[in-house]
């Protein structure tokens, strides 16, 4: 690998993301930031998939968004031939730079990162020169180190997290009518059905925190399931809602507006900790890499094989500690 110049100097940047998921985009959006900061004439292109782009989409300081053809996450020996030709169609540009923005070391995304010109400049997690120190250390820093190789000092780790004037109309109006003093936003789904809270997690939750009405957050795929732990919390005569979201930005809209977070391991961990918000995080497969970036979020640790086997006592430990945040 040739010598990274400074970013000063770089005019074509191409920024790939071998991760589809919604959580690494928003751990990846101070670099967007950072990178425009310190040379506001740079542009920037982000190679992305899955449930990233309609978000990157959305970051005013990214100028164009390139849809990788790969559909949730990249695995070893898949779709060969599709990101060759996506790698040969990049390299016609002439990248200044690349810059491989996750930790994938599988031959098919090397080949296609070779391929889009970063024979020549790659910056990456997988071969930096830059060490990023203990493998505890926050997926975050990761970002920041490949920010330094560049030249900027102490860049500002915090997420960017846009919230558009009808995803906030929507909530307000949502909020006014239903829960006027707060509420605690329930969000049950993960990203596969072992990180998923049942309907009986769910209403243990919210009857130790029922001095606030429950929002339950879902997709319109969602609702059925959504509904079913409404019914679940009504039976225990909790007060519940279901909010259907249209795009990522709702989900945003809400989590800014809530008093506290109730989540498993997804992308409303992260989102709550771009807000700050006080969380309580179950996670089947916890460590410091993908922990939440939040002093105000308290992990639960599961059974590695169902989010939904735990501790009672960790759980009301947890909601002690974030009341205090409060």
């Amino acid at each position: 690998m040739q010598t990274i110049p400074s970013i000063k100097d770089l005019k074509n940047i191409l920024i790939l993301r071998g991760e589809g998921s919604l959580g690494d985009a928003v751990l990846s959006s101070c670099s967007y930031r950072e990178i425009k900061k310190f040379n506001p004439s740079v542009r920037i292109t982000v190679a992305a998939f899955g449930a990233a782009l309609g978000y990157l989409h959305q970051i005013s300081y990214i100028d164009e968004v390139v849809a990788l053809p790969v559909r949730r996450i990249i695995r070893p020996n898949q779709r060969w031939l599709s990101l060759i030709l996506a790698g040969l169609a990049l390299r016609k540009r002439h990248f200044d730079l690349v810059i491989d923005s996750s930790a994938k070391n599988f031959y098919n995304w090397r080949l296609f990162k070779w391929l889009c010109g970063g024979n020549d400049r790659l910056l990456d997690f997988v071969h930096s020169p830059v060490p990023f120190g203990s493998p505890l250390e926050h997926a975050g820093r990761h970002e920041q180190a490949i920010l330094e190789q560049l030249g900027i000092p102490r860049p500002d780790p915090s997420y960017d997290l846009p919230v558009p004037e009808d995803a906030q109309t929507k909530l307000d109006a949502f909020a006014a009518k239903n829960v006027p003093h707060g509420y605690l936003l329930l969000n049950p789904f993960g990203s596969i059905s072992a990180r998923t809270l049942n309907p009986q997690t769910c209403t243990l939750v919210a009857s130790t925190l029922r001095e606030f009405p429950a929002v339950i957050v879902c997709m319109p795929s969602q609702r059925a399931a959504a509904e079913a732990v409404l019914r679940a919390l009504q039976a225990e005569k909790l007060t519940g809602y279901v909010y259907q979201t249209a795009s990522v930005f709702d989900m945003f809209a809400l989590v800014r507006g809530a008093k506290l977070v109730v989540t498993p391991d997804t992308s409303v961990v992260h989102v709550a900790s771009g807000f700050k918000k006080p969380t309580v995080a179950f996670y089947k497969s916890y460590s410091a890499y993908n922990a939440p970036n939040n002093t105000k979020a308290f992990v639960i640790n599961t059974d590695p094989a169902d989010v939904n086997l735990f501790e009672q006592n960790a759980l009301f430990q947890a909601v002690a500690s974030v009341r205090e945040c409060l």
